[in-house]
């Protein structure tokens, strides 16, 4: 397994599937507006964690990637992903709560290993639903 940083949030994970064969995750393609240069990015499967102009650029993604921006749980090409909702500031559980301060957790199965992405995770500690 191969684990790029591209930039910002942005990661690029190259998992394999037998010998001849890999499947390639885009996590968080963002755009210009947070001042870096928009990396070439393709990918199998795009996840996103939150809707913001930081971490929901799809149309950078060339090709037609297997696109995850919500909750649950996906079984795509051999890699198992399960979305966990999250908090993007601290004010988590305030009736005022919008969208915007909603992120997601991406926990990410393959080649025998688990590993996580936190999205703009605001919170000061995991709750223990989400630590499950």
């Amino acid at each position: 397994m191969q684990i790029i940083w591209k930039g910002q949030s942005c990661f690029q994970i190259i998992t394999s599937r037998g010998k001849d064969s890999q499947v390639s995750l885009i996590i968080d393609p963002f755009n210009e507006e947070c001042g870096l240069k928009v990396p070439n990015l393709s990918g199998d499967i795009l996840l996103i964690t939150r809707d913001h102009p930081n971490h929901n650029n799809i149309k950078a993604v060339s090709g037609q990637p297997f696109l995850i921006n919500g909750l649950g749980e996906y079984d795509i090409k051999e890699v198992y992903i399960q979305g966990i909702p999250a908090f993007h500031d601290k004010n988590f559980g305030t009736p005022s709560l919008s969208p915007a301060d909603r992120t997601i957790i991406y926990t990410i199965e393959s080649e025998h290993m688990r590993i996580c992405h936190m999205g703009d995770f605001g919170q000061k500690e995991l709750f223990s639903e989400q630590l499950e």
